[in-house]
């Protein structure tokens, strides 16, 4: 039976990490979670959905070597294939007939050791319907992000990556995408909380482009939370899924 871990590096993600584990479930993945120091009580709600922790403890973030420590673990207990996920990110499939995890088996199957995420970015507006408790049903705007997401990756000797969107090696990529949903955000709460977490925390490297789209984000409730003449320039998702970028609120355009 094939063994798909993925792994899941978490700073203080109470509000979010419930719905990224069991959304990782749903696609038939195993669960791995890198405890990067939380203070709040996101550990407790992943050891409650009987989820592994590795404990790896930095003052400052820093991606790559969260990634290293993950990877090393994942192979350490035993995959065949791995995967980053973010605590703000859902997978799926194209094919709502399949999982993930059939999805990799096929690529496998099939020759491939590597496979690409389409990532549609999900921002809350002023209109979303408070009384929807499930964000991933309440977010309903969005844009697509064209940026290379190649990070389903086999465990094979011929491929190997520290940074989770850009494999080195002998790349095998299969034409069949899988999708990301990306929510920075879920309110205006969370969002501050986010913001003031990470850039306290951040690890120096802005200079290799890592996240420097910081440096261009301003702290305003409608950065967090889309006014009507923002909103209205993204997609609503209707079931189908439209690959244009038309917004994007770290850049500010």
């Amino acid at each position: 039976m094939m063994k798909i871990i993925a792994f899941i590096a978490v700073y203080n993600e109470e509000e979010i990490i419930k719905k990224c584990v069991e959304n990782a479930k749903e696609q038939e993945l195993d669960v791995l979670v890198l405890d990067n120091g939380c203070t709040d009580k996101t550990i407790e709600i992943v050891k409650s959905l009987g989820i592994p922790v590795f404990e790896y403890k930095t003052e400052k973030y820093n991606v790559f070597e969260l990634n290293k420590q993950a990877i090393l673990q994942a192979k350490k207990i035993g995959c065949d294939w791995y995967v980053e996920k973010d605590a703000d990110e859902m997978f799926e499939t194209y094919d709502k007939k399949i999982t993930i995890k059939e999805a990799v088996i096929k690529a496998d199957r099939e020759g491939y050791n590597c496979m690409r995420f389409d990532m549609y970015e999900f921002w809350p507006t002023v209109i979303d319907d408070p009384t929807i408790e499930d964000f991933t049903n309440r977010i309903q705007h969005y844009s697509y992000y064209d940026s290379r997401h190649l990070k389903m990756i086999k465990n094979s000797s011929e491929i190997h990556t520290n940074d989770s969107h850009r494999p080195k090696g002998v790349i095998k990529e299969s034409p069949d995408r899988l999708i990301l949903r990306h929510y920075k955000f879920i309110s205006i709460e969370q969002g501050r909380k986010k913001i003031k977490n990470r850039l306290s925390r951040f690890y120096t490297h802005t200079s290799k482009g890592i996240n420097k789209q910081y440096n261009n984000f301003i702290d305003e409730d409608k950065s967090y939370v889309l006014e009507e003449s923002t909103y209205q320039r993204l997609h609503k998702f209707d079931g189908t899924w439209i690959k244009k970028r038309v917004f994007d609120g770290w850049r500010g355009y």
